[in-house]
């Protein structure tokens, strides 16, 4: 794929590559981190919300920018940020006070809002300390844009078109799309009887109905998340999460499938590889990366992760939330696991209990597994 991946990979393949029983990782030494989140609760991004817009009713008026991060949103993120700190202090990450440049490093996707989440996160993990924090303006492969060349682009777009042509929308999405219209005031909605279409050239951008619920659907979840009432007072917190099922589908049709998803993590899988061949009892390493729900769905795709946060459909990437890479020590042997931690979104509404408790962790399989041999995680990172 790129520089970052090949070169990680000959530090990777002299590592042991034993199976470590996930009843031993309480005793095991994590050596190094890699966690990628996507930023905190935003506004919407539209005036109109979605792109074709899907009610003429008015859209409540935020306190916020369009696309920024909410003061409420900041709130969330700075307490995952102390929850974050703590962990990795915990884990023999990081040691107290502030961290060393060559112990930690975070990068922030260009948009604004994502790098707000990273400084609310640095603050809160790392107060008084003056933690850098590098834009992916300034990498010199930036991790949230994929890998372009004639053969990525063209099995990009074999991939994608090869999805939505697949697509038969099932029951759940039927009836879902039906309950859309009707909190919508749309009779004229048809909900998805088909996807929508690929742009003709270049990288594939799906736009139609299915982007168009995708971003309703998201605003709803943020305006549950902010305190208010989404869908003008018509959802609940359970109508809101049976909505979401629009979100993944669009996800699962255009980021996940392996010829889009490979060229679009390919950097950010190389930055992982890295870290995990560089990282060593005496040299340990936290690495945070704040992108956005794409960036989660093309990652999760890359390496075929699957999740259930609570309450809300499967693989749904939340606000604040994020998937993490441990590698594991234990004596001679190491291993990778993986985790996906979140606020729920009862939490991220009322954040009393994530005060208190923390997120919600849900460990994942890695190569059907509870953790991982590195000879394993070798072939997630080439794509196999």
């Amino acid at each position: 794929m790129t520089r970052h991946v090949l070169s990680a990979l000959g530090g990777l393949a002299a590592l042991c590559v034993a199976m470590v029983p996930a009843a031993a990782w309480a005793e095991q030494r994590v050596l190094a981190e890699v966690v990628i989140m996507r930023h905190g609760i935003r506004a919407p991004i539209l005036p109109g919300v979605s792109t074709p817009p899907l009610t003429k009713r008015a859209w409540p008026r935020w306190p916020d920018s369009p696309g920024q991060l909410t003061r409420h949103g900041r709130d969330v993120v700075r307490i995952m940020g102390r929850y974050d700190g703590a962990a990795w202090r915990r884990a023999g990450l990081l040691p107290p006070g502030c961290p060393t440049s060559g112990a930690f490093d975070v990068v922030a996707d260009t948009d604004q809002r994502t790098l707000d989440t990273a400084r609310a996160l640095l603050d809160a993990a790392f107060p008084r300390c003056a933690v850098p924090l590098a834009s992916a303006a300034d990498a010199a492969e930036n991790p949230f844009r994929p890998v372009l060349s004639p053969d990525t682009v063209r099995l990009a777009r074999e991939a994608a078109g090869a999805a939505l042509e697949d697509f038969r929308p099932d029951r759940t999405v039927r009836e879902v799309s039906r309950k859309l219209g009707k909190v919508l005031d749309n009779p004229g909605w048809q909900g998805l009887a088909g996807p929508g279409e690929m742009s003709r050239d270049g990288w594939p951008v799906v736009r139609g109905p299915l982007l168009a619920a995708f971003q309703v659907t998201d605003t709803f979840m943020m305006e549950y998340e902010q305190g208010m009432k989404p869908g003008w007072g018509r959802l609940a917190e359970a109508d809101v999460e049976r909505l979401l099922v629009l979100n993944t589908l669009y996800a699962r049709l255009t980021r996940r499938p392996p010829g889009v998803s490979a060229p679009e993590t390919a950097t950010i899988r190389g930055m992982i590889g890295t870290v995990f061949a560089r990282a060593s009892a005496r040299s340990r390493h936290v690495t945070l990366i704040v992108g956005h729900d794409d960036t989660l769905n093309a990652l999760a795709g890359a390496f075929g992760l699957h999740w259930r946060a609570q309450g809300v459909p499967a693989d749904m990437p939340l606000p604040a939330g994020g998937l993490v890479f441990d590698l594991l020590e234990d004596g001679t042997r190491q291993s990778v696991r993986i985790r996906y931690v979140a606020p729920t979104l009862g939490e991220a509404r009322a954040p009393a209990r994530l005060r208190r408790d923390g997120p919600r962790i849900v460990p994942l399989p890695c190569d059907g597994r509870k953790a991982c041999t590195m000879a394993a995680f070798s072939a997630l990172l080439r794509g196999r």
